[in-house]
């Protein structure tokens, strides 16, 4: 007889089951089960993705849900939809969820039509009270049920040995009760062996390291065919109605066409609403403009009838309402990013602010007539700004229509073995050797183990850590915790318990219980609101400029042809400029003497893995040091702009349009196809492209060399759509530290406070161009970099262990009493604000400099100050008159001090005694340090790390500083050998060595050290 297994939990029960989605559905095909009950702990999270991959492989999928009720006892229900109806039910009763996940029954009324309920008699108080001989009790308590539930089961699973031994007690019971009984087997892991994968993730979700299995937990691994029935053998009618409840249960979701929202206007069509603002908004962007405005009129009306078509009309208003919205409440809004800037609509809109044409930018590349999918606009704000756009999409389409996508996090390898060894109380030493193989969170550790001999060797020889392994690779890629997703937003028509379940989120709106994957698969809107750092930045800036110079500065009005900005560029003086600040990036545009912004889209481009590789030949034949060649003249109008060679997808588009005589919608097709490198696929394009490109007159010869051409750099060539935004986004700031430089630097370095090694690039940088940082100051700093007097304090929170909490504190006590007069005041006023170790912080960082005395003098007075606070006002300024000649620590200990309270020196550095030596013997700074070269340097020493190789020699990784940078170095153990004796922490060394790349940072490796002092 066939059973149907109705109690399954997968990965989506967080913590309490070990069932990957798919691994469970091939082990149910395996043992030729027809169908397969899913219902997960309080959400519905996996229940879309279980659907969609059961129906593929020919498994009928059986929705539910299984709910926490709440009683004195725990009580758990299990409830599946029966059709349409019922899955809309169960979405909406998973989104009720109380406290602690808990249900009130109560809260079920009228939602159970069209739904099939399981009372599992292990998990729920009317079994137990059975048992206990309360009948009355228990037939009251099932008839609580059976008000709500019109089809109601009770669930016996003969795995527990407690309704083994009662059930017949149980099945009379439920017959004079009019329900009837069904076989369930609770499946939380796969197989019987898994037990131990179980009792892990139990310890983990409970933050302890043993878990004792319960009586009724021992045998929750899936069962065959064969195994059921034996199990029931004397209770078929059980068995039977397994297949009953599958047959009732008939649950199809549409995943066919978008349901998005409508964009409400007053009166008339909105398709005619839609073109007639794009039609003033071209008006608006050409106004005063020499351009050809039958160009940009049919461009324009191209788009709009590709947009309609398809209907879209709707999606780029609720775009343009929430862009206007922002414009209009002073909130900065990105020039555009991903594919979007590519679309004259979105221009003219203002969604955007790049215009398509001057760039030759393809809308096809941004949406596909062709491909219908849905159109994707992600949107940047400043982060601190962020959600008071997404708080007024809220208000606007009303909270039950607009919601955060949740997401997951899931077990990646080095929270695996963190959390599996803690569980196994695996010595820290050992996990973290094992750690140290692990290069990228992505690893597989089975993989990690076979491709890796020494590892493989610990693992063979350690039982405990194959155990470890073991359970590891059981549990990687498991969700382990509900997120946020970090930009994306759900905006729907119908109210959202239609498409999903929901749960609290934050900024008093919803968070949808499926993922982003299966809200796009349900036709669903979903919106990328990014908050990005760099806006706010910009932002500031010119409020900065606004309040100071007494303008109103617009950003979006700038010269993009600015000589002197482009010399920013050229010089590579692009520390703080949004993704051109690297080391390598700044190589290679000075190499390529930037000159124009399409010089800068160009470099963005190429400076990624891949087209990497054509930097050098670039740059040469921009100068006409190497020939410019074209396998076919017909591709110099296309290449001719990137010096002959394929830079961005578009001009692979444009080359299946010139020569296969693809439209730009189908070349989209083609390069995506040919991206992903499937040689299946790249040959089946191939045999379109050349018939297409012999039928417009080319010999197949050249079609085929063209065609490899385009399938070499497919998946090299970067979206030149989002190279032009971003490229205008690095422009603004790039202008702004060009022609407000001040302000800028203030700026840039208070929102990257906490980064030490940026904030000594910056304040180098600044030292470049003549503007001065003052030490902090307890009566003039605040919490950002400001300006007093036209000089710029250094920020108390850049203290060491000054936070937040301890600066408001202070700076309401500051602003209430005025400022300080004295270390005695200043003592008196702040002691309860500050501990002892914050004010040795203040005093080594030079906050207290002001008051005349000597650091030494206040760190060491401190307790006695503190004493002399609590008694008459008669003792102040004692310790000034009795100590005020007391000695200074040395010039070395104000140094160091100052580091530590800094992370880095600002006045007082041990390397200006060396500046005059470095010159005469062209010793350099770390920070002019370049890959591949042999350098000399006079560096601080710290962070000395000791460990041994594969062959047990010593080798040292050491971090060294001066006053321009701080870098990674290492001692290989041949020198390590030689200099083992003279490291000391703190310590200044004359190092020679060669300057190489490892993770795309540079690292010095020292070939001669000599201690200086």
């Amino acid at each position: 007889m066939e059973f149907v297994n109705l109690y399954t939990l997968t990965e989506y029960s967080l913590l309490e089951s070990s069932n990957h989605i798919h691994k469970l559905l091939s082990k149910v095909k395996a043992y030729n089960y027809s169908s397969l009950g899913v219902c997960d702990i309080n959400n519905t999270s996996g229940l879309l993705k279980f659907y969609n991959k059961a129906n593929k492989m020919g498994i009928k999928p059986i929705l539910g849900i299984n709910i926490s009720i709440k009683s004195d006892f725990f009580n758990s229900l299990l409830l599946y939809a029966k059709n349409n109806e019922g899955y809309k039910n169960l979405l909406q009763i998973a989104s009720f969820k109380e406290n602690s996940n808990i249900l009130s029954l109560n809260k079920l009324n009228n939602k159970c039509d069209n739904i099939i309920g399981i009372i599992p008699s292990d998990e729920n108080e009317i079994v137990k009270l059975l048992l206990e001989n309360n009948l009355i009790a228990a037939g009251s308590k099932l008839n609580e049920y059976k008000n709500i539930i019109n089809d109601l089961y009770l669930g016996i699973d003969l795995q527990s040995e407690k309704m083994r031994n009662n059930i017949d007690e149980i099945i009379r019971f439920a017959d004079s009760n009019n329900v009837k009984c069904v076989a369930i087997n609770k499946t939380v892991y796969l197989n019987k062996e898994d037990f131990d994968v179980f009792q892990v993730l139990r310890c983990i979700d409970l933050g302890v390291n043993e878990y004792h299995l319960k009586e009724n937990e021992k045998n929750l691994y899936l069962v065959s065919q064969e195994e059921a029935n034996y199990i029931f053998k004397d209770y078929p009618e059980l068995i039977k109605n397994t297949k009953e409840i599958s047959d009732k249960c008939n649950v199809s979701i549409d995943f066919s066409g978008y349901h998005l929202p409508e964009y409400k206007i007053k009166k008339g069509n909105v398709n005619d609403y839609f073109i007639n603002l794009c039609k003033i908004g071209l008006n608006k962007r050409l106004r005063g403009k020499n351009f050809d405005y039958s160009q940009y009129k049919k461009r324009l009306f191209l788009e709009l009838d590709v947009i309609i078509k398809m209907g879209f009309a709707d999606y780029f208003l609720i775009v343009y309402d929430f862009i206007k919205y922002a414009k209009t409440n002073d909130i900065l809004v990105g020039p555009g990013r991903g594919s979007a800037p590519g679309s004259l609509v979105a221009y003219v809109l203002g969604i955007t602010d790049v215009d398509p044409l001057a760039y030759n930018l393809l809308f096809e590349r941004f949406l596909n007539p062709e491909r219908i999918s849905m159109p994707d606009i992600d949107t940047d704000f400043p982060d601190k700004k962020r959600d008071q756009v997404i708080k007024y999409v809220g208000k606007k389409y009303g909270n039950d229509h607009v919601a955060h996508i949740c997401t997951f996090g899931t077990f990646k390898i080095r929270m695996a073995l963190r959390d599996v060894s803690k569980v196994l109380q695996v010595n820290e030493k050992i996990i973290n050797e094992v750690l140290k193989f692990v290069k990228n969170d992505d690893d597989k550790i089975n993989d990690l183990v076979k491709n890796n001999q020494k590892l493989k060797k610990i693992v063979e020889e350690n039982s405990e850590i194959k155990t470890l392994v073991s359970l590891v690779e059981k549990i990687e890629g498991l969700p382990r915790h509900f997120s946020t997703h970090a930009a994306g937003i759900i905006i729907t028509k119908e109210h959202l318990n239609d498409y999903t379940a929901l749960q609290k989120g934050v900024n008093d709106l919803y968070q949808t219980q499926y993922d982003a994957g299966d809200l796009e698969k349900l036709g669903l809107l979903k919106m990328d609101f990014l908050g990005l750092k760099n806006l706010s930045i910009i932002e500031d800036v010119i409020e900065q400029i606004n309040n100071n110079e007494e303008i109103n500065f617009n950003i979006n009005k700038i010269d993009l042809n600015d000589k002197s900005t482009f010399e920013i560029f050229s010089k590579g003086n692009t520390d703080g400029i949004f993704q051109f600040d690297s080391r390598g990036m700044k190589s290679l545009l000075m190499k390529l003497k930037t000159d124009s912004f399409d010089d800068i889209v160009n470099a963005n481009a190429l400076y990624r893995p891949g087209p990497m590789e054509m930097i050098s030949s670039f740059v040469n034949r921009k100068f006409g040091n190497e020939k410019i060649e074209y396998i076919h003249q017909d591709l110099e109008d296309i290449l001719k702009p990137t010096y002959g060679i394929i830079v961005f997808q578009e001009q692979i588009m444009l080359i299946a349009q010139r020569f296969a005589g693809y439209s730009l919608g189908q070349a989209d097709i083609l390069r995506r196809a040919v991206s992903k490198k499937h040689s299946e696929i790249i040959e089946k394009e191939r045999e379109k492209f050349i018939q297409g490109s012999i039928n417009n007159g080319y010999e197949k010869k050249l079609a085929n060399i063209i065609y490899d051409y385009i399938a070499k750099f497919a998946s090299y060539g970067f979206n030149k759509n989002h190279a032009v935004a971003y490229s205008r986004l690095a422009y603004m700031m790039a202008y702004l530290k060009k022609h407000y430089y001040k302000y800028f630097m203030v700026v840039l370095m208070s929102y990257n406070l906490g980064n030490d090694n940026l904030i000594k690039t910056y304040l180098n940088d600044c030292e470049k161009n003549n503007i001065h940082i003052k030490l902090p100051s307890i009566n003039y700093s605040e919490g950002k970099f400001v300006f007093v007097n036209e000089e710029i304090y250094f920020p108390l929170l850049g203290i060491k262990g000054i936070g937040e909490v301890i600066l408001k504190n202070f700076i309401e006590e500051r602003n209430e009493n005025e400022r300080y007069l004295d270390y005695y005041d200043f003592i008196n006023r702040t002691k309860k604000i500050f501990t002892k170790k914050n004010m040795e912080m203040l005093v080594d960082a030079g906050a207290l400099d002001d008051f005349g005395l000597t650091r030494k003098q206040m760190n060491e007075g401190y307790e006695e100050t503190i004493v002399i606070t609590e008694y008459s006002e008669a003792f102040k300024g004692r310790l000034v008159k009795d100590n005020i000649k007391k000695e200074e620590y040395s010039f070395e200990e104000i140094a160091n001090r100052e580091r530590e309270a800094l992370g880095f020196n600002l006045k007082y550095s041990v390397f200006k005694r060396y500046e005059d030596y470095k010159q005469r013997n062209n010793l350099l700074n770390l920070a002019d340090l370049e890959k591949g070269g042999f350098a000399r340097v006079i560096v601080g020493v710290r962070y000395i790390r000791v460990i041994k190789t594969k062959k047990n020699d010593s080798m040292a990784f050491l971090q060294i500083y001066d006053d321009t940078d701080i870098m990674n170095a290492v001692l290989f153990p041949d020198a390590y050998l030689q200099y083992e004796n003279e490291l000391e922490n703190d310590k200044i060394y004359y190092l020679t060595g060669n300057v190489e790349e490892r993770n795309n940072e540079l690292q010095f490796i020292i070939k001669n050290m000599r201690k200086e002092r």
